[in-house]
């Protein structure tokens, strides 16, 4: 009885102390998912555009589009119309929500009717710390902070409390034990163990379930409300300009105001298609696009865009001419730095700030999403092409040119940087196709168009995509070609010419004296594989010697031809179907060995060092290096 009555007691202390633990724990877990759906809590915020700013009282907010757009190699001149209802009192306007890195230096306004008083340029952050919208979202982030704080403590208590349970039931499976062995131990003692174990494993089991599912509940909520506080912190350090535009007017009246300004992030690059037709041997059609990419902030939605080569950097003073001293360098220091501006400002900005702008500017969250992904190769896509369109338009201005093009077409274009293609010019030019042969270059004869810019506007250097018959041929470039300038342009390859050069050793030698002598020997053979006629200009050419150590004699030509002051040669030939022709062409080279020795040497030097003078050499070989070539080949 003693035995049995110590039990009973034990059994009665261990009910009481899990009855504790389990009230305590049904207590918090039920009151979990009553503080999730509680309706009285704030709902998470939305990321807005704009948080609460300051911002004057009296001003009145105007409703603007983007009318005009100028694109420059790094920049972009934007004009903004808005209309206003200005008064006899003095009426404050303004355009808000702009990008943080508008120019102020750049900032113009004109306006239809009224007289402008004052113009100012603020800029304010999309967020602060004071701001009410940021507070509650800060609160409500708090509060499910604490929520999953006092969820994971559950946990953590109910894992607790199993052990224990765990505990008591390896003492008490120990107690039966022994109770059996002396037989004092009844049934009903031995089924009110089993239902106590069995009742407190099942209670904290649904407990711990309950636990897991509210967290789980409220875990996505507490991520999103994280979120959403990230963003709003991030808001802190992005700004937006707001351009503020006093008017006073005689009566009241409509006004209608431009505002202007320039902004980075911006460029454009020319690109050219020229079609030809085979039906149409004498004319090809040319058409002009400018590839524009922005990362500006703004979209440019139905504006009329031009595109200009100009440099947006020119001082704004009236021009004059200085005293040009040499060495003097005050005057260039000064004029460099009125140069200087505030858009260095607006770059800077641009640069800390564009990407997280354009994020926050997106539609939806999907866009949102997705934008990171594109939003870097686009980022570098534009750096690429506004650095070598910054170094192309410098060119054109040291040649005292410049070029100014406007879209054809209104296009819109994102600013999340994926270039658009806008036609700014096309034309009809006659032309003359022609086949050149120079083997010594290439064994492959080109097919060239030669034409006359017989259009008003320039084409701008830059590819060109080639098409015949509608198929795509491949891309070329071109340079600057002036408006009444004649350019050629490769078109294709004449594949159904055979070339070939060859060196006739038989006639070649080489002979090292104190002057070196060498007799050099080419046969040059040409034959059409077609099975019609095919005319074509073959051309070759005899080294000419401007290296007074160096002589070119016993020129000797079959068939006979005199080569021009160049030594360039010209056969202007006809070949009927499966015909060929063979060409000779010999000479002799005297010349000290030294020079070789020093053209070794340089070449040594050019291909330790890439970055000297060897590119513009490779425009028109050398004889030193044609006469090392051919000592190589003998």
């Amino acid at each position: 009885m003693a035995r049995t009555g110590n039990f009973s007691k034990w059994l009665v202390v261990s009910t009481t102390l899990l009855i504790f633990g389990a009230c305590a724990q049904t207590h918090n877990v039920t009151s979990q998912p009553q503080d999730a759906e509680d309706a009285s809590k704030p709902a998470p915020p939305e990321v807005a555009v704009s948080v609460d700013v300051s911002s004057e009282s009296d001003e009145t907010e105007l409703a603007s589009v983007i009318k005009t757009v100028t694109v420059y190699s790094d920049r972009a001149l934007v004009t903004r119309q808005a209309t206003a209802q200005v008064s006899t009192e003095p009426t404050v306007f303004a355009f808000k929500r702009l990008p943080g890195w508008v120019d102020d230096g750049s900032v113009r306004v004109a306006v239809s009717a009224g007289r402008i008083v004052d113009v100012r340029v603020q800029r304010t952050f999309l967020a602060r710390a004071t701001d009410k919208t940021y507070k509650a979202a800060e609160e409500h982030h708090q509060d499910l902070s604490n929520q999953l704080a006092a969820l994971d403590d559950e946990l953590q208590i109910l894992a607790a409390q199993q052990a224990q349970i765990e505990s008591i039931r390896a003492f008490s499976l120990e107690k039966l034990t022994a109770d059996t062995s002396y037989g004092t131990l009844s049934v009903k003692d031995y089924g009110s163990v089993v239902e106590f174990i069995t009742d407190s494993l099942r209670a904290t089991a649904d407990a711990k379930r309950a636990a897991v599912l509210a967290r789980s509940q409220l875990l996505p909520e507490f991520e999103a409300s994280q979120r959403t506080l990230d963003e709003l912190q991030s808001l802190m350090s992005l700004e937006e300009t707001t351009v503020l535009v006093t008017l006073l007017g005689t009566e009241e009246e409509a006004s209608t105001l431009n505002l202007t300004y320039m902004m980075p992030g911006a460029t454009w690059e020319p690109l050219h298609e020229l079609r030809a037709q085979t039906t149409d041997s004498k004319s090809v059609e040319v058409v002009s696009y400018a590839v524009v990419t922005q990362t500006t902030g703004e979209d440019w939605d139905a504006a009329e865009l031009s595109f200009s080569t100009q440099s947006s950097t020119e001082s704004v003073r009236i021009p004059e001419l200085e005293a040009l001293t040499l060495g003097d360098t005050q005057n260039s220091s000064r004029t460099q730095t009125t140069r200087v501006s505030s858009f260095t400002r607006a770059e800077l900005a641009y640069e800390g700030q564009n990407q997280l702008w354009n994020k926050v500017h997106q539609k939806s969250q999907s866009e949102s999403e997705n934008f990171e992904q594109d939003y870097q190769s686009n980022m570098e896509l534009l750096q690429v092409v506004q650095d070598r369109t910054v170094q192309l338009f410098q060119t054109l201005q040291l040649r005292g040119t410049t070029a100014h093009f406007r879209a054809e077409a209104v296009k819109s274009v994102r600013g999340d940087g994926h270039p658009v293609q806008l036609r700014i010019g096309g034309s009809t030019l006659q032309s003359v196709q022609k086949i050149v042969a120079v083997p010594e270059q290439s064994l492959n004869a080109a097919r060239t168009l030669e034409m006359t810019n017989s259009s008003d506007k320039p084409f701008l250097p830059g590819r060109v995509a080639l098409y015949q018959d509608g198929a795509f041929l491949g891309m070329t470039d071109i340079d600057f070609i002036a408006a009444g300038e004649d350019f050629a342009l490769f078109l294709s390859v004449a594949d159904h010419l055979k070339l070939s050069r060859t060196l006739d050793r038989k006639s070649s030698s080489l002979v090292r004296k104190k002057f070196n002598r060498m007799q050099v020997s080419f046969i040059v053979s040409v034959e059409n594989l077609s099975d019609a006629a095919t005319s074509f200009t073959l051309a070759d050419r005899i080294p000419v010697s401007e290296n007074k150590d160096i002589t070119v004699t016993n020129v000797v030509i079959t068939p006979a031809e005199s080569p021009d002051s160049k030594g360039i040669l010209f056969w202007n030939l006809t070949l009927q179907p499966k015909e060929s022709r063979t060409f000779k062409l010999s000479y002799q080279v005297e010349y000290p060995p030294t020079l070789v020795l020093e053209t070794q040497r340089r070449r040594d030097a050019e291909a330790l060092y890439p970055s000297s003078s060897a590119p513009a050499r490779s425009k028109s070989r050398q004889i030193e290096d044609q006469l090392m070539d051919l000592e190589q080949m003998l």
